[in-house]
């Protein structure tokens, strides 16, 4: 190729009156200059303008020519605009400015000549309501516009949007359907300025349809002075441009700036002229040059209409020539019209490879597989010769499925540029990226057959392939590896595989094979095969019909699958969805589901259900002293004691037991459903029975473990008509069975809904409570016994409520102990109690111990001594002033856990005391282990110890063993001077009960000190 001057146009199109002209004339002016000429191009689209940002060429080009703008259909991303301006290369825009970026502008006077153009319609002809008919798809129309209104405000003419007509395009269908929409508000005005001569020809053409005449009813100028202006029905006025003019003016600009001048203006005007004639109201003056020879013209028209259809002809040559093939063939497509070309595709890291390639001329042409960067594409160093009237279009190839690469062929200037949507090439485009598309979509079926192909042999999947008119199926291999399993051979016909189906699904199969036939459901089922032998295999099927022009299935495609260890794991699953993992008993949503059954069965039968709701007593000590291991034994065990009770055969009717379910709910707590119930009396049987069996020890790990029962019991449909309203019932009759003293069974009552309502709403009372501060502390005096001297008080916490008055302990400590609030109730004790005694000691008074208790709750807090440390630093009382009392089975719940931090608070200096004792659980080797300083002796055998010589017997013992362990006794309850007595003689160290006090407020306590 030549090296002389490169410019690059970018433009939307091609052809038609006004880009066909600047092409045509920028190509003179390029020829003249010794400069080749690149078009670039993307596929505009009318409907979704898609900015063109590809940086074709960037760094071939000497300079740049922009035709498109922001509102055309193929506007420049702003991206690659910056990208052109910081190559440091001129850029010339033509017909518009562009303000992003630094360049030169050529320009029609858009404005000022339509401005002219609507004050002779004012000025000469003294018309006032004008409308105007335009789009704003080019800003020279956006501009023509903007001089409407312009014209109106310097003629006094007050705007009215009501005679503004926007329209989609600048042809005469855009002026047709303008005036349509005219007619359709109705007519006011008596004057239209269309931007455009083929709108202008368009809104005459209807409203002289509808009966106006023009001029004399309505007056239209139009803009461009198009060759069919002067000789249309009437003549139009219009606004005369020079596309050459700006063609020249761009051009000129531009290689002056690409030879190193500098032109410090930045816009380039070209000016109009307006053209009087008839459709305005002026008189029309005929010049001599545009006499028309009108049979001259029909010849021409003639011959451009034979040379479209025969461009049209070849170009559908072509198309077949290069899409018949196994491949699109490039050059058959654009090798008819030019002598150059490559095809380059993009490739994963964004360059381009050519792939396919033509000269005609014995030129060489750009190797299969280069590489080529887009800012050097097309390669010049295999770029023919450019010849006069021939330039060099790069076409972007691409549709809404995909963006494939680009095209450059070389070639000379279409003999029908002039004339709108004439450009073949750029169809053939269009017609290229579908081939390309199709192409893609070949390997893409290739690939999917190869590898259906490999699938085929190596799945362990069957392939079958019925003919519905033969009646035949075909398999492939696997499929014979499926059916030998039962010990059948393949069913060649559809009858004989049909035998094969397990009775059970017969008809299920049968009907989805119909409903897929007849309706075209998705043919998806499992379901299973059953060999002559017995075995049987679960099989997963699919398929799906190759149909004829009517719509029949021809043939059914599909797929056979083993699915036996699937469904084995399904089971597996299901079951252990609704069984208990550690009892195997069925769970609380399989107890739902049972349960269910049972009342549609009772409701139709008439009969009653049972519902034993069982919780075992104490088993979180058994669970916390042996351990979790030892706890699911028992668990098991118990499951076992249950499901034998119930299905023994002297239990009860064979009625209740055949219809029966035992159910584990959770943790120790299980459900007894039974049915056939006709007298309460049967479950009083049931229940008592299990509380027997119960009376029996559990051997768990060389240990008899004894445990209790306790059920509460409710009954369908009495007490409620769904499995969550039974369990409630039977829940709270098993909560008053536990505290009438367990291992009992309690039946629901209205009565005891009553209560469970009273607990609920003492529980948030009791939550209020705190919220509120109701809480108050009473403290009773400890003395010592043999000098009748006080050494401290205990702290007693009582609920003094709004609306139930001063509540006692023993009221609302169990349910503060069984929600959980006993723990903060118990974190402000505690820190309360501190700091009243740190009060007592900042007052003068002797030095004196607050015993505070402690409940289990609080013990298992990972960070109790931490509270406790915070709570003595907060409130300044020294450690020695604090006594925290616990009861024996606290001690010995998770007692390495309880060890190890009475331990940690012994060693602050914390006096511990084990309150309650006797009447608990404890090993006096656990309890020689703990760092406790005081025993407190239960008031139960304080009480009688001077009547009963039994409890005066135990307090002897307690006293002497704490005394040999070194630790202080102190006795609870003491009243009577009697039981002074007695305990001076044992030797009680200090003793505390209503004999010397009942418990004070603080304030009373101060007086008591003084």
């Amino acid at each position: 190729m030549n090296t002389n001057t490169r410019i690059s146009l970018l433009t939307p199109f091609l052809d038609g009156d006004y880009y066909g002209k600047i092409f045509v004339e920028l190509l003179n002016e390029a020829n003249k200059n010794n400069t080749t000429m690149f078009t670039i191009q993307a596929r505009a689209s009318l409907k979704n303008p898609v900015a063109f940002h590809y940086q074709v060429g960037t760094s071939l080009m000497d300079g740049w020519l922009l035709m498109t703008n922001p509102q055309s259909v193929l506007p420049i991303a702003p991206e690659l605009l910056k990208k052109l301006e910081t190559s440091g290369k001129p850029i010339v825009t033509i017909g518009y400015k562009e303000d992003s970026i630094k360049c030169h502008s050529v320009v029609i006077e858009n404005r000022l000549s339509t401005k002219e153009a609507i004050l002779h319609l004012i000025k000469d002809h003294g018309h006032q309501r004008i409308a105007f008919v335009g789009g704003n798809e080019h800003l020279d129309l956006m501009e023509r516009f903007e001089g409407y209104l312009e014209a109106l405000s310097d003629g006094g003419i007050e705007q009215d949007n009501e005679l503004v007509f926007h329209v989609n395009d600048a042809l005469r269908q855009g002026g047709y359907l303008a005036a349509e929409a005219m007619l359709e508000k109705g007519i006011d005005f008596t004057a239209i300025f269309a931007s455009t001569d083929l709108n202008a020809m368009g809104v005459i053409e209807k409203l002289q349809e509808a009966g106006y005449r023009i001029p004399e009813d309505i007056a239209v100028i139009g803009f461009d002075d198009l060759a069919p202006a002067a000789t249309f029905n009437p003549p139009l006025t219009t606004v005369r441009q020079s596309f050459e003019d700006l063609a020249r003016a761009g051009f000129d600009v531009l290689y002056r700036q690409i030879n190193g001048e500098t032109i410090e203006k930045t816009v380039t005007k070209i000016p109009t002229t307006l053209v009087t004639r008839v459709s305005c109201g002026c008189k029309d003056i005929p010049q001599i040059e545009q006499t028309i020879d009108v049979q001259k013209q029909l010849i021409e028209s003639n011959t451009i209409l034979d040379n479209i259809i025969k461009r049209y002809s070849q170009f559908v040559e072509r198309w077949a020539s290069a899409t018949r093939e196994k491949n699109f063939n490039f050059s058959n497509m654009f090798g008819g019209k030019t002598h150059w070309g490559c095809l380059a595709l993009w490739d994963k890291q964004e360059n381009l490879i050519i792939s396919q390639a033509y000269s005609k001329e014995g030129d060489p042409a750009p190797p299969i597989g280069l590489r080529v960067p887009i800012e050097q594409f097309p390669p010049i160093e295999y770029l023919p010769q450019i010849r006069d009237n021939e330039f060099i279009r790069v076409q972007s190839v691409k549709n809404e499925r995909g963006d494939w690469g680009f095209v450059a062929i070389v070639g000379p200037v279409d003999e029908l540029v002039l004339i709108s949507s004439a450009d073949i090439t750029q169809v053939s485009f269009t017609i290229s990226a579908s081939a390309l598309e199709r192409d893609e979509l070949f390997q893409q079926i290739r690939l999917i057959a190869e590898q259906l192909e490999i699938v085929s042999t190596t799945t362990n999947d069957g392939i079958w392939d019925w003919d519905i008119t033969t009646n035949q199926i075909q398999w492939n291999v696997r499929s014979n590896d499926i059916f030998s399993l039962i010990g059948e051979e393949l069913p060649i016909y559809y009858e004989s595989f049909m035998t094969l189906i397990h009775p059970k699904d017969f008809y299920r199969v049968k009907n989805c094979f119909k409903m897929h036939t007849e309706k075209g459901d998705y043919l998806k089922i499992e379901f299973r095969i059953k060999g002559k032998n017995e075995e049987v295999l679960w099989v997963y099927v699919t398929g799906d019909s190759i149909r004829n022009q009517n719509g029949q299935p021809i043939r059914i495609i599909g797929s056979i699958t083993n699915i036996s260890e699937k469904k084995l794991a399904e089971e597996q699953i299901k079951h252990l969805a609704f069984h208990d993992g550690l009892t195997g008993l069925p769970n609380r949503e399989l107890g739902r589901d049972r349960l269910r059954l049972y009342m549609e069965q009772a409701s139709r039968y008439q009969y009653k259900l049972g519902i034993l709701l069982i919780d075992l007593d104490r088993f979180k000590v058994i669970n916390d002293t042996l351990g979790h291991q030892a706890g699911d034994k028992l668990i098991q065990k118990v499951a076992q004691v249950l499901e034998n009770t119930i299905r023994s055969s002297d239990t009860i009717s064979r009625g209740i037991y055949d219809d029966s379910t035992v159910a584990r709910l959770g943790g120790d707590e299980f459900i007894v459903i039974l049915s056939h119930i006709h007298d309460i009396d049967e479950l009083h049987l049931v229940a008592n029975r299990i509380i027997q069996k119960f009376e029996e020890p559990f051997n768990i790990e060389n240990h008899e473990v004894f445990t209790s029962a306790s059920i509460g019991i409710s009954v369908y449909p009495d007490n409620g008509e769904d499995f969550d309203e039974l369990t409630r019932c039977a829940d709270m009759a098993m909560y008053r069975a536990k505290e009438n003293g367990k291992n009992q069974m309690e039946i629901y009552s209205s009565e005891l809904n009553s209560l469970t309502v009273e607990r609920f709403t003492m529980e948030n009372q009791l939550r209020k409570a705190l919220e509120h501060g109701e809480f108050v502390l009473n403290y009773q005096p400890q003395f010592n016994l043999e000098k009748n001297q006080i050494i401290g008080f205990e702290a007693l916490v009582r609920w003094k409520s709004p609306d139930r008055g001063l509540v006692s302990p023993l009221e609302f400590i169990p349910l503060a102990e069984e929600t959980g609030l006993i723990v903060p109730i118990g974190y402000w004790v505690l820190k309360e109690a501190c700091r009243q005694n740190k009060s007592w000691l900042d007052q003068g008074f002797r030095c004196t111990t607050v015993s505070v208790n402690i409940s289990a709750k609080q013990l298992q807090q990972k960070d109790f001594v931490e509270i406790v440390k915070s709570i003595l630093e907060e409130t300044q009382l020294p450690p020695a002033n604090l006594c925290l009392e616990i009861t024996e089975s606290t001690a010995i719940l998770n007692v390495e856990n309880s060890m190890s931090m009475l331990i940690e608070l012994s060693e602050l200096g914390i006096d511990i005391a084990i309150d309650d004792f006797g009447i608990g659980y404890s090993s006096l080797a656990i309890l020689k282990q703990l760092p406790i300083s005081d025993i407190k002796i239960d008031q139960s055998f304080i009480r009688d110890m001077d009547m009963d010589k039994d409890d005066a017997a135990i307090v002897r013992a307690i006293i002497a063993m704490a005394h040999s362990l070194e630790l202080t006794v102190t006795a609870e309850g003491v009243e009577t001077k009697e039981q002074i007595n007695i305990l001076l003689k044992e030797e009680c160290d200090y003793v505390q009960g209503y004999y010397f006090s009942k418990p004070l407020t603080a304030e009373d306590c101060a007086k008591f000190l003084s």
